[in-house]
């Protein structure tokens, strides 16, 4: 069959149960035009000699992997560093000298565990080490930090797992800070060690639970307009428990919490509000 008859069967027929499908099992609400999705799954169907759409949405919903490649030419795949420059300074001016005061007091161990979930090519990630850094830095105590990164793109994992970036993705750093975590490599810069050895990336569906461990501050930025709102209440849920009692979640400027059965404290700082898990919380709900 000619694409173009393909293309048009797919608008009348399918189009609508792909959408379906990869809300279930990748949580994304596709904003896609339905004539690039149907191009999207006749390039998907010729490149796999797939025998058509049937074919195609049975690998989707039986296969998690299968979802993540064809999502990932739809999805954005770079983000900036210190994208979100009002977190940011909520995270360096209000929540960290919390965090450290809390836990100089009360835990020895002197461990700060940070989440970038949702972290595409690791920019995040790491602008969350650099801010991490130069606070324990200033504070003069020996500090444990770990950070992961998760994204459900392979693709964009494995870039942030290289720390190599353009020149121009890092403009947002102040010539000291790069000069501190970045070494230059010909038009590139590269994560030096002691920023890269901070930091894991590991692939991750927000859709399906799987627990990870427990964090001081979990970003979650940009994450929750993607997902249905059955989903966003669930994530947010799950997101509450691998918090530790006390820690902060990040929202992107403008999200909002969905109504959910768990309690967050919102905590402004000048016009970003982050929010704050209740420290009685693991005793309340017996977690």
């Amino acid at each position: 069959m000619h694409k173009v008859s393909t293309t048009l069967a797919i608008l009348e027929h399918e189009v609508s149960e792909l959408r379906l499908i990869l809300e279930r099992q990748a949580g994304v609400l596709l904003d896609t035009p339905s004539d690039l999705l149907a191009n999207l799954v006749s390039d998907n169907i010729e490149s796999q000699r797939l025998n058509g759409t049937a074919e195609l949405l049975d690998r989707l919903r039986s296969s998690d992997a299968e979802c993540e490649n064809f999502l990932e030419p739809l999805l954005d795949g770079t983000t900036r560093f210190f994208a979100h420059p009002e977190a940011f300074d909520a995270l360096t001016n209000r929540v960290l000298p919390e965090l450290m005061g809390r836990k100089s007091s009360q835990d020895p161990s002197h461990t700060l565990r940070v989440w970038s979930a949702g972290c595409a090519t690791g920019e995040e990630a790491y602008s969350i080490g650099i801010s991490l850094c130069e606070a324990v830095n200033g504070s003069g105590g020996d500090w444990n930090i770990r950070i992961v990164g998760s994204d459900v793109r392979r693709e964009a994992l494995k870039i942030a797992e290289r720390g190599l970036y353009p020149e121009a993705n890092l403009a947002q750093i102040p010539r000291p800070l790069l000069q501190t975590y970045f070494a230059r490599v010909g038009q590139h810069f590269l994560v030096k060690p002691r920023l890269r050895n901070l930091v894991s990336f590991n692939s991750m569906n927000l859709v399906k639970a799987g627990y990870i461990g427990r964090f001081h501050c979990i970003f979650c930025m940009d994450v929750l307009s993607r997902f249905s709102k059955g989903q966003r209440a669930a994530l947010v849920q799950r997101l509450h428990l691998y918090l530790e009692p006390g820690g902060f979640l990040f929202l992107g400027e403008g999200e909002k919490l969905p109504a959910s059965t768990v309690t967050f404290d919102p905590v402004k700082n000048i016009s970003y509000t982050v929010y704050r898990k209740p420290r009685a919380s693991a005793t309340a709900t017996g977690r």
